[in-house]
């Protein structure tokens, strides 16, 4: 039975609790479309090493389990042998000369599982298996949501990338203006420096926007299982997921299916419950049966003399001096089942506490986008009419230069503000369990009659 968390009705901030189902249960596919994208995907899912490495968890915790299993039925072995001996030396009529041993041995080792030991240890290596699973789903998740996120980011900055290639065009265009009023007279070197001074400050926003693309880029090929190297590009930023006004998050409580780091916590609580049944087990006396057949010819200078044996030997074996280290052994048991019930507990606040977040990040990240759109787009009508006042030698170049700085900043921020608003929603589909699933197949056209 699973511990009682106490689930919230609904999330933080949300008045009624939503009967949507929540993002997670949709498919990757679902929520990223972008080609170029889905291609990352399943490369990272393939390649990444650290899935990799989950999936060798996963078949270490599935051959332990093949190990454990196997003490349940009697452990049968097969002896063969063939000793051949000869004396050299005096004659004596007492020692043969020669001996010739064949022979051959059946032997059964069973532990009759009278206080469910061997049960206890089968179902801890069972729970430990799916353990594995869910926790290799957990890293396969933690991938998918790492490689939309650098990919949205580098999206991103190829925005900015765009912007600050116009924002230079512009700038220098204002330059050649301001070269052209001052050979004409009309402005002094102060206005020719301060344009000279936004062009410098285009240029090298430029080189760190290159030097941080370069570096998502890197990072994304690791995440791939590649050294580092060039990203494919495919949808605009503006284009990556739809952006609902109000994201399923479904019910708290559907978390406890829903999300993989959860179960897995599940799954380890019990695992750590049976291994207490293996530990009161051993308080109690241990019952084995052996038994063993064997059939030969021994040769004695020449002479055939057949023989045959059966051996059948029970055994019971009690603690008498260690019984103190056994009751040891089940308080700790005890502990650590307790250990993992928390631990339990407190995945399911960790993930609740995930889905909050993401849905007050998407939330406020969602209206900021929208102040800064508008926000980018006053700033940019004020740099458009201080150039016109500008040219007709209605206000200094300080309006123009302060006018060109807030507009560039505004439309830099805006392109971040829509980065953080997806970047919110992919967080949130992680945190609602989303994650990695087969895709669907496509269902092979009929044959035409």
């Amino acid at each position: 039975m699973r511990p009682d968390a106490s689930m919230p009705p609904a999330y933080r901030d949300q008045t009624q609790s939503q009967t949507m189902p929540p993002m997670g249960a949709l498919g990757w596919w679902e929520i990223f479309k972008d080609p170029e994208l889905q291609t990352l995907l399943r490369t990272a899912v393939a390649q990444n090493y650290d899935v990799r490495i989950a999936m060798q968890r996963v078949q270490q915790a599935q051959a332990q389990l093949t190990i454990v299993s196997g003490n349940r039925y009697p452990q049968i072995n097969a002896v063969a042998s063939a000793q051949y001996s000869k004396t050299n030396g005096p004659e004596n009529a007492f020692i043969p000369r020669e001996e010739f041993i064949p022979g051959a041995l059946l032997t059964l080792q069973y532990e009759v599982d009278l206080f469910g030991k061997v049960h206890s240890e089968t179902a801890a290596a069972a729970a430990q298996v799916l353990q594995s699973e869910f926790a290799r789903e957990t890293v396969t998740a933690s991938v998918v949501k790492s490689v939309a996120s650098l990919y949205f980011q580098l999206r991103e900055l190829d925005v900015e990338f765009a912007i600050s290639q116009e924002a230079l065009r512009a700038r220098n265009q204002s330059l050649k203006i301001v070269l052209e009023r001052y050979h004409a007279g009309k402005n002094g070197l102060q206005d020719v420096a301060q344009a000279q001074e936004l062009v410098a400050e285009v240029t090298a926003s430029i080189l760190l926007i290159q030097r941080d693309a370069a570096t998502v880029e890197d990072a994304l090929s690791i995440l791939l299982g590649n050294y580092p190297g060039s990203i494919p590009r495919g949808l605009p930023l503006q284009s990556q997921v739809a952006m609902p006004a109000v994201p399923s998050a479904g019910l708290p409580s559907a978390l406890l299916e829903q999300r993989p780091d959860i179960r897995a916590s599940e799954e380890n609580l019990i695992a750590a419950n049976a291994q207490i049944g293996v530990a009161r087990a051993l308080l109690f006396p241990q019952f084995t049966i052996g038994a063993a057949a064997g059939a030969g010819t021994a040769q004695i200078n020449g002479v055939n003399y057949p023989e045959s044996a059966i051996s059948i030997l029970p055994q019971i074996v009690q603690q008498v001096f260690n019984t103190g280290a056994a009751h040891a052994n089940v308080t700790k048991s005890q502990a650590a089942k307790e250990q993992a019930v928390l631990e339990y507990v407190q995945s399911i606040h960790q993930g609740v506490g995930d889905v909050a977040d993401a849905l007050i990040a998407y939330d406020l990240n969602r209206k900021y986008a929208v102040a800064q759109a508008a926000n980018s787009a006053a700033a940019l009508k004020s740099l458009q009419l201080a150039n016109i006042r500008y040219v007709n030698g209605q206000t200094s170049y300080l309006e123009v230069l302060d006018s060109e700085s807030r507009a560039y900043e505004a439309e830099i921020a805006q392109s971040q503000g829509e980065l953080a608003e997806r970047l919110a929603l992919v967080q949130l589909y992680h945190a609602t369990g989303g994650g990695w699933q087969p895709e669907p197949v496509a269902a092979e056209p009929s044959p035409s009659p």
